[in-house]
């Protein structure tokens, strides 16, 4: 399966995570939505249960923790919303440029500067944009929750993916890795990858989702064919559990990473490893940039 997505300028190369007065939310062009997706950011802390050296949050400066409003998180959304009309395209002033097919919402998506299931409001959270989103059926967009899936064993994240999916929602959960040797190298946690796979089969049991799979090259590496042989294998073994995984999501480097040694991946990289998992996997799978 292949994919191409229109040339949007940089509206796919920068996404900031800020947006007029506010604290939360922001919009932004996704390629991997296909169209505007509003960003909800619940880490304004910063905080990560990952390391990873192509993350492109700016760490040097940390805030402090900061109490989620709930309250201020939905005004937000609403006030983004409302710039919507009734055929689902969005008035903004910083996309009024872009053609009118490339302006339509997709989705609201939990993301932001760190993991976004490590927010003891989750649960409040997305049962307040389920209800948003509910209030405006006409609009037709999806709620996505973007997670490392190092916390998807917990009872109240699962309380929260509950109430994010209860009406037309999806998760994309992050499996960058095969080998916990190169896991602990792209994304450096002390939740081991064998977790995170017990939690994406577990998860899969209960929902589909898709999976995200970033590929970089660092300190002039690149994964090893040892490497993607047992991403492969992890791959198939969530599959052959009962998971229901949508797509898998391949990409690579697209902004400043935190670590200057990490660089992208070619073309060619991801294409082959397309097919691959098609082929021994089983599974369709998605380039998102690097195409050339």
């Amino acid at each position: 399966m292949s994919s191409q997505t229109p040339n949007l300028g940089q509206e796919h190369s920068h996404h900031p995570r800020e947006f007029a007065d506010f604290t939360y939310a922001y919009p932004v062009i996704s390629r991997r939505s296909g169209g505007v997706s509003i960003g909800v950011n619940l880490n304004l802390d910063k905080l990560c249960n990952f390391d990873c050296p192509y993350c492109q949050v700016d760490r040097t400066v940390p805030k402090p923790r900061q109490i989620i409003d709930l309250s201020r998180i939905l005004a937000e959304v609403s006030q983004l919303l409302d710039s919507v009309d009734d055929k689902g395209v969005c008035h903004l002033e910083k996309f009024s440029s872009l053609p009118e097919e490339s302006k339509h919402l997709t989705d609201i998506a939990l993301s932001g500067d760190g993991e976004p299931t490590m927010v003891p409001e989750f649960p409040a959270i997305c049962a307040g944009l389920a209800a948003l989103q509910a209030a405006r059926p006409a609009l037709n967009f999806n709620l996505v929750l973007i997670t490392n899936a190092t916390l998807l064993d917990r009872p109240c994240v699962q309380e929260g993916i509950g109430n994010l999916l209860a009406r037309r929602g999806e998760v994309w959960a992050k499996l960058d890795a095969g080998t916990e040797a190169w896991y602990q190298k792209i994304n450096i946690s002390r939740i081991s990858l064998d977790r995170i796979e017990a939690n994406l089969v577990s998860l899969g049991k209960m929902h589909p989702y898709k999976i995200q799979s970033l590929f970089c090259e660092i300190d002039g590496a690149t994964p090893s064919p040892e490497e993607i042989n047992a991403y492969l294998e992890r791959l198939g073994r969530i599959k052959a559990s009962g998971s229901r995984i949508l797509e898998v999501q391949l990409h690579t480097l697209a902004r400043k990473p935190a670590q200057a040694t990490c660089t992208p991946v070619h073309g060619t990289f991801l294409r082959d490893l397309r097919h691959r998992i098609e082929s021994e996997a089983g599974l369709p799978a998605r380039i998102y940039g690097a195409e050339a």
